[in-house]
């Protein structure tokens, strides 16, 4: 489907020219334009019904017809010469020109405020720009100010864990090293008094044995006397 033509109008140096393209920019192109007519109020959409439909006849095509003239719109237009016109139409062609003068200084105007705010706009901008990137900044050295001195607290709480488990194994051990020395001073002075009553004992019934040898002993003795006797 076909886009839909619209008529554009501006004047070019001695010139009213026409066209009829789907948009402004196609227009512009046509026009052969290094700037935007449209946003500078040197261009505008056809109203005329008359001038319209010429430029429908030949979509694409540029018309056009010496600036101020009432004549027909075409492709090519004669030499240029002064319009005869009447003292009110001069009187509206002075009008239309201080309307347009008076347009094109206001739009000349609105682009240099537009620009002057735009401007302003873009310093104002780079002006958030910046603080936020300083905030980041600002926020990263203090999210790794914190990190490190979480990093620092749980080195010192390791450290206080170590040396706390460090002295409870220590005291553990010397717990034990005493519990172990008392148990073989114990032990020692039990086998001590074991042995001290061996002893004795071993003296007690290597002295009765004696006594009872000795016993023996004289027994016989007398008892081979009283032989030897019997016999003599």
């Amino acid at each position: 489907m076909a886009p839909k033509l619209k008529v554009f109008r501006t004047h070019l140096g001695f010139y009213d020219v026409i066209v009829a393209a789907p948009s402004q920019k196609a227009a512009l192109e046509a026009w052969g334009a290094g700037s935007n007519l449209f946003a500078h109020g040197f261009a505008s959409v056809v109203t005329d019904p008359e001038v319209a439909a010429a430029a429908l006849r030949k979509p694409g095509v540029v018309l056009k017809r010496q600036f101020g003239s009432k004549g027909e719109f075409s492709e090519s237009v004669e030499s240029l010469h002064a319009p005869k016109a009447s003292a009110a139409e001069a009187a509206a062609q002075r009008a239309r020109k201080t309307r347009d003068r008076a347009a094109a200084e206001e739009a000349a105007r609105s682009a240099r405020d537009a620009a002057k705010e735009q401007e302003r706009e873009e310093r104002r901008s780079a002006t958030r720009r910046r603080e936020e990137e300083r905030q980041v900044a600002r926020r990263r050295k203090q999210d790794e100010r914190q990190a490190a001195k979480r990093e620092a607290q749980e080195d010192a709480a390791r450290l206080r864990r170590e040396e706390r488990e460090a002295a409870a194994e220590e005291k553990a051990l010397r717990e034990e090293l005493r519990s172990l020395m008392q148990q073989s001073k114990a032990e020692l002075a039990d086998l001590e008094r074991r042995e001290a009553a061996l002893s004795r004992e071993r003296k007690e019934i290597e002295e009765g044995f004696a006594r009872r040898i000795a016993a023996l002993e004289a027994k016989l003795k007398e008892m081979g006397r009283d032989r030897r006797k019997r016999k003599a």
